[in-house]
């Protein structure tokens, strides 16, 4: 059975580009592009991973993967990230995330990141 990773950011170009190259690793890829959109995707279906951009316009990324703990304690999530902001970095990392994946991302990075967040 495929790996079920739910890509969460604002930027359309970034998730087609996560989509398209994590269908072509073997995963099922479902994305959204905002903290609404994620709440209605995680009620509904079984997500393995969580890819999210910690900054976007409404829920931020810290928002959106509180309220998924909230429902899925365990739930590996890695935090995309293109800004270096010290204090979301500090609070992103309260969550306890699998990772972090600086934009521009490197492909074969976010693969080996997402195989391991996987246990795969």
């Amino acid at each position: 059975m495929k790996k079920r990773i739910l890509v969460i950011d604002d930027e359309e170009i970034l998730t087609r580009s996560f989509a398209l190259l994590l269908e072509k690793k073997g995963y099922e890829v479902l994305t959204v592009k905002n903290g609404q959109d994620a709440e209605a995707i995680i009620d509904e279906e079984v997500i393995d991973l969580v890819i999210s951009d910690i900054r976007m316009p409404g829920m931020n990324g810290i928002e959106v993967v509180k309220l998924i703990r909230s429902k899925h304690e365990n739930i590996p999530v890695i935090f995309v990230t293109g800004y270096a902001d010290q204090k979301l970095q500090e609070e992103a990392q309260k969550l306890n995330p699998t990772a972090y994946v600086h934009k521009p991302f490197d492909a074969l990075e976010l693969t080996e990141i997402v195989k391991s967040s996987l246990g795969s």
